[in-house]
């Protein structure tokens, strides 16, 4: 049952599905061409079963470790693919059928399937998870100045550097110099993992910056940015840092003391 409620969730609401199944039915019965029914009819039909048979989901369990992500197998069965194959081959149809006007029933056939799929949807960028892009990398601004204040220049050797938890997934994809402490497997609530530079970065109310530069020093970090919605135990400059910038509302510090023990050894 653990797989029927991953297809449930993975299909959404019922309307997409119901046209891949008449696409199926209707394929099963009229492609004649045995390798197009290999494609649109015997392997989406069999990656369904598969994933549906107990033994599969065992098997997968077992391999990768854990089930959280056996809803990928669903992205092998060709849905999409299937119901425009579908609905094409039955525009045909129709067009060899209605003589003069076969013609013109073909493109109606045509529009109206596009039409069903597209009201069978959402309209994506309505989603709380989509905004307009700010630059070409698609990540936020802020990231990007932010890195363009600490990242080495050409030919110097990588940095180490602490980001509040809402940045880190976007470091990296902008600027590879930069390594980070801890990265997305540390935020991701299912992994559980444990960092302890992050635990005291993700406290609810105030970031312990003695705490903070103790672990920060240990792993020669020389670059903390401090989330801009948390109060601090101290001034970070009584404990040697030096503001660099304050990047919407983001302080960027350098640390000149674990840049010496870097160096230093």
């Amino acid at each position: 049952m653990e797989s029927v409620v991953i297809f449930k969730n993975y299909v959404g609401g019922r309307y997409l599905i119901v046209l891949f199944a008449l696409a199926l039915v209707y394929l099963l019965f009229t492609e004649k061409d045995r390798h197009r029914r290999a494609m649109f009819v015997y392997m989406p039909v069999s990656l369904l079963l598969g994933f549906f048979f107990p033994i599969t989901r065992k098997a997968f369990v077992r391999l990768m470790g854990d089930g959280d992500t056996y809803y990928r197998m669903l992205w092998l069965v060709p849905m999409g693919i299937v119901i425009a194959y579908g609905g094409v081959k039955f525009a045909g149809f129709l067009c060899g059928k209605c003589g003069a006007a076969g013609p013109w029933m073909k493109r109606l056939t045509l529009v109206l399937l596009c039409l069903a799929v597209a009201f069978g949807g959402t309209y994506v960028y309505a989603s709380q998870y989509m905004s307009k892009a700010e630059n070409p990398y698609h990540i936020p601004q802020k990231v990007i100045d932010i890195c363009d204040v600490i990242a080495p220049e050409e030919g110097e050797e990588r940095i180490w550097a602490v980001f509040p938890t809402d940045l880190v997934y976007f470091v990296r994809q902008y600027d590879t110099d930069i390594q980070l402490l801890y990265g997305r497997e540390m935020v991701e609530p299912k992994w559980q993992y444990a960092e302890p530079v992050h635990t005291v970065m993700n406290h609810p109310a105030t970031i312990d910056i003695e705490e903070l530069l103790k672990l920060t020093r240990e792993r020669n970090c020389t670059y903390i940015v401090l989330p801009n919605n948390k109060g601090v135990s101290a001034k970070p400059e009584d404990f040697g840092l030096e503001l660099l910038d304050t990047i919407e509302g983001y302080p960027v510090y350098f640390d000149p003391v674990a840049a010496r023990m870097m160096h230093t050894g």
